[in-house]
């Protein structure tokens, strides 16, 4: 059975075209030949399908956590999409928004079983622990701004707590450390952490094992960057300065994968329920969207033909 290559698609604020983003990458891997897998994994307002012309999901994850059916791969839904399929979230359904960690885990652990060759996970909106436990559980992750203040925030707050959130989880029960790494997420405490750096500065000099298990498991991921809705070519210096950011308090090395000009017909794809790319896009609009889909696929599968 193929490993699947797994990304998650996040960046905390909503509206930045996670959903449009995800759906378009996998469309194009999709006419390359591969098999690919949409996971919407907002379990409190999915709408991926209806990105991908499905209106109305037959399944979704509750129907999983519920034990209606035994098997992740039996939720599954065709798309538009040629040989691909989805596993939609669910929108509106209380238990499921706030999931237990078992849960999720649950999911986690059957995501990475299933048989294809890539696997899209369009994350929810927001930084909170059912949102990064997501992005911390897979090494590939793609952080999506569109470049304004209030995005620019959302996404460092979601990279800080997904960071977070997976070091602890690489600990359970370890009360001791854990207080440790509160420390780096309230920085303001009297003994906090301005930066990752600091904080595995002083974790080795204690827990010089868990430290190199933490740098280890920082290592392995790959974070990349998308700016989404550039107007101007001075938008783009945005995420130069944010990958600046991300590296000095964060000790993430962001690549950054590319840009989508704001183009008015994705607003059309998505009345029409389908990806621009598969519905006469324009052509700078494809550029892109061709330019930022290779460049992932170069860096998540380590071939050699980046643009």
């Amino acid at each position: 059975m193929r490993k699947p290559v797994i990304i998650s698609f996040g960046g905390g604020k909503g509206g930045v075209g996670k959903s449009t983003m995800t759906s378009n990458i996998g469309a194009l891997l999709a006419q390359n030949k591969h098999s690919i897998g949409f996971i919407d994994a907002d379990l409190g307002g999915a709408n991926l399908h209806l990105c991908l012309g499905v209106k109305r999901p037959r399944y979704n994850l509750q129907d999983y956590l519920s034990g209606r059916v035994n098997n992740l791969s039996d939720i599954i839904e065709k798309t538009i999409v040629e040989n691909s399929w989805l596993i939609s979230g669910a929108s509106d359904i209380l238990e499921l928004a706030n999931p237990y960690f078992s849960q999720k885990q649950k999911i986690i652990n059957n995501i990475k079983k299933l048989d294809v060759d890539y696997i899209l996970v369009d994350l929810g909106a927001g930084s909170s622990s059912n949102v990064t436990d997501f992005f911390a559980a897979f090494s590939n992750g793609v952080i999506i701004l569109d470049g304004l203040p209030t995005s620019i925030e959302n996404a460092y707050g979601f990279l800080k707590n997904g960071i977070i959130r997976g070091i602890t989880r690489l600990f359970p029960g370890r009360k001791d450390l854990k207080s440790h790494f509160q420390k780096f997420s309230d920085p303001h405490k009297e003994d906090g952490f301005a930066t990752v750096t600091e904080m595995l500065g002083f974790l080795n000099h204690h827990y010089p094992e868990e430290t190199h298990t933490i740098r280890e498991w920082l290592r392995n991921r790959k974070t990349f960057l998308i700016l989404n809705m550039v107007k101007y070519k001075e938008d783009i210096s945005v995420a130069k300065k944010f990958t600046a950011i991300v590296k000095k308090y964060l000790n993430v090395n962001l690549q950054f994968l590319g840009y989508l000009i704001n183009e008015p017909e994705v607003r059309r794809s998505m009345r029409e329920m389908k990806p621009l790319v598969i519905s006469n896009p324009p052509k700078k609009a494809l550029e892109c969207f061709i330019a930022i889909t290779e460049n992932l696929k170069t860096l998540t599968n380590g071939q050699s033909n980046v643009l």
